[in-house]
């Protein structure tokens, strides 16, 4: 969010819902359904849905904010990975050394992006002359076929659990996204 001089703070707890919805899917994905590769691209997807249904950002700037985080995320964890391990393959050595990533990639990131907010670095676009027409029905529609999509398939490997949690977030989205559509 810093990148593209978003204030961070406004969205905390927002934030905090959908980094726990990230989490949980991927912790599903890599350990449960050893669907690890999908991981990255549905992370990008609860991404762009954050942007653009609470931070009101048009679909196309959403999906370029979450996709150059990943980017810089990316760069950050595969540099921390060679210098801290000496190759990206060593991180999965051991369950350490992936938490030690993790932490180290947290301790580089978070400061970096206070830094980048404080000092008024980054982008800042008007995502709004790229809104699309038909945008926020096209929202409430793919997050109704994505998170349909994603509880079907744990449906069929029986977790119960993860499909009500997916289920809560789906509605937290469309809450959302119906609630900013009224406010405009």
């Amino acid at each position: 969010m810093s990148i593209f001089r978003f204030k961070t703070s406004d969205y905390a707890w927002q934030i905090l819902v959908v980094v726990t919805l990230m989490n949980l899917q991927s912790f599903v994905l890599r350990n449960e359904l050893s669907l690890s590769y999908l991981v990255p691209l549905i992370n990008i997807l609860f991404i762009t849905f954050l942007f653009s249904t609470i931070v009101r950002v048009s679909l196309l700037g959403s999906l370029t904010i979450a996709s150059a985080g990943l980017v810089v995320f990316g760069f950050i964890q595969t540099a921390l990975a060679i210098v801290l391990f000496g190759s990206i393959s060593a991180v999965d050595a051991s369950i350490a050394n992936g938490y030690v990533l993790q932490i180290s990639t947290a301790a580089i990131g978070l400061p970096l992006s206070w830094f980048l907010y404080r000092y008024g670095y980054g982008f800042s676009y008007d995502f709004e002359r790229f809104r699309l027409k038909y945008e926020k029905i096209m929202i409430i529609l793919t997050i109704s076929v994505f998170m349909t999509t994603v509880a079907l398939v744990l449906y069929l490997n029986q977790i119960l659990n993860v499909i009500i949690v997916l289920a809560i977030s789906l509605l937290f989205f469309l809450k959302y996204a119906i609630a900013k559509e009224k406010d405009l």
